[in-house]
């Protein structure tokens, strides 16, 4: 986790935590990034930070081996893992919180939306979550994100590749409903497909906090952390929040 990006998380999920009273001594869980994992010193130490200034028991939760499985295990399989925890934690059983990071907001609400006989979730902080997808993939000359590039929509790189979870590519959007395998389901973009129940649960939640962050490069475009997005079918222009909403 960058430090510009650790340092702008851990003062706004701070002040956060203070004004929003249900929060206090509310337990917590935080679902880190892709790329990390729980045992990292960056992300162990906000973990700590954040309980002992909000006096709330907070743990992050970890999916599979953490780093690897953040970008090699399918979201709904990193969904699915986190509910079967979530519903084996004590601690929880009475309700918490959650706090999550950039693609940890995809497993976030994963586990809000899909999972059955779970305990409630009182209140979610996002921090720059690509919540409507992301149009592009960010510079990189691995393997990985060439696969991104040219073959997304394919049943190989959408059951390998974590990320192809939420590309949202404006101008093939039919590839995109029919082939992407997270994003529509859980933003329930298919017309004939629609779960009232994932949003009923999404939107049972007493606060929901969406934190966007004005130089972020990997969230493309950045207002997806606040569900803008474009229009299908084109780049241009960039469409509210208010004008792309969550069904």
């Amino acid at each position: 986790m960058e430090k510009s990006f650790q340092k702008s998380a851990l003062l706004v999920t701070l002040t956060l935590f203070f004004f929003i009273p249900v929060s206090i001594s509310v337990p917590f869980i935080l679902f880190h990034g892709i790329r990390d994992q729980c045992s990292n010193g960056g992300v162990s130490s906000f973990v700590q930070l954040l309980s002992n200034l909000s006096s709330s028991h907070g743990s992050c939760l970890e999916i599979g081996n953490g780093e690897q499985d953040s970008v090699t295990m399918p979201l709904t399989q990193q969904a699915s893992v986190a509910c079967e925890k979530v519903k084996q934690m004590k601690d929880l059983s009475q309700g918490y919180n959650i706090v999550a990071q950039s693609q940890g907001n995809l497993v976030a609400r994963g586990l809000i939306e899909f999972c059955d006989n779970a305990p409630p979730v009182f209140n979610y902080i996002s921090l720059g979550g690509p919540h409507a997808g992301i149009s592009d993939i960010p510079k990189c000359n691995s393997t990985l994100c060439e696969l991104l590039k040219t073959a997304v929509y394919t049943d190989f790189v959408q059951d390998h590749i974590a990320p192809s979870g939420y590309i949202k590519i404006p101008t093939d959007i039919k590839d995109y409903l029919e082939h992407s395998k997270y994003l529509p389901k859980i933003n329930n973009e298919r017309p004939n497909e629609r779960n009232t129940t994932f949003k009923d649960r999404f939107t049972s939640l007493h606060n929901l906090v969406l934190v966007m962050f004005e130089g972020d490069a990997v969230v493309i475009p950045k207002e997806s952390s606040w569900f803008g997005y474009y229009p299908d079918g084109a780049s241009t222009p960039l469409l509210s929040p208010q004008q792309v909403k969550p069904s």
